[in-house]
């Protein structure tokens, strides 16, 4: 009875273990979106609204690699998302919004993540013909990062290249290297362009 009582009030072992892969895998997501590179090279609004759009994207990159179909890969997806909306839900707080309207804001960000996860996979993987009728994955970061301002394909070109070749790493990695590995993401360059 004991056992199943602690397993009911703090998890069982394998829901602890997994949260804590998942928090260690949000702190690498969190660490390469905060990379200056992208605020100073690649135009991106160092505001709280910027520095969600860096975390979704980055997320993006991890669960499609955890999306391979393997259970422990789903399990762990899952408990990330739930730290990344852990986190949410203390920023919100953290900048003074009050309890009640922290539980819309959360639900707003939520279905906004989603729906940034299907168009990103959408514009690199393509419709079922092959082609995405919204565009490229320049077209959707340039929208979403860029208020569709078409002065800024060059940087909006630039970040679909950096996601492109982080999605190609991060898909090499088994999920054990994943959590394990010193630099999940490959490393930025700080005198990097834009």
């Amino acid at each position: 009875m004991f056992t199943w009582l602690t397993n009911y009030l703090v998890g069982s072992d394998e829901d602890r273990a997994a949260n804590k892969m998942a928090r260690q895998l949000y702190a690498a997501i969190v660490a390469q979106a905060r990379h200056p590179v992208f605020y100073r090279h690649m135009g991106v609004a160092d505001t709280i609204p910027g520095r969600f759009e860096l975390v979704s994207l980055h997320m993006f990159i991890v669960l499609d690699r955890l999306s391979s179909g393997d259970e422990p890969s789903d399990q762990l997806a899952q408990q990330l998302v739930d730290v990344m909306f852990a986190d949410m839900d203390d920023v919100a707080r953290e900048t003074g919004v009050g309890d009640m309207g922290v539980g819309p804001r959360i639900k707003k960000l939520a279905r906004s993540f989603q729906s940034r996860l299907e168009y990103y996979k959408q514009t690199i993987d393509g419709d079922e013909g092959g082609a995405f009728s919204r565009g490229t994955l320049s077209d959707a970061l340039i929208e979403v990062f860029f208020a569709d301002d078409k002065a800024q394909m060059p940087k909006a070109e630039q970040l679909a290249a950096y996601v492109i070749e982080q999605r190609t790493g991060v898909a090499q990695l088994t999920v054990e290297e994943m959590i394990t590995s010193k630099q999940l993401f490959a490393q930025l360059d700080e005198q990097e362009e834009g």
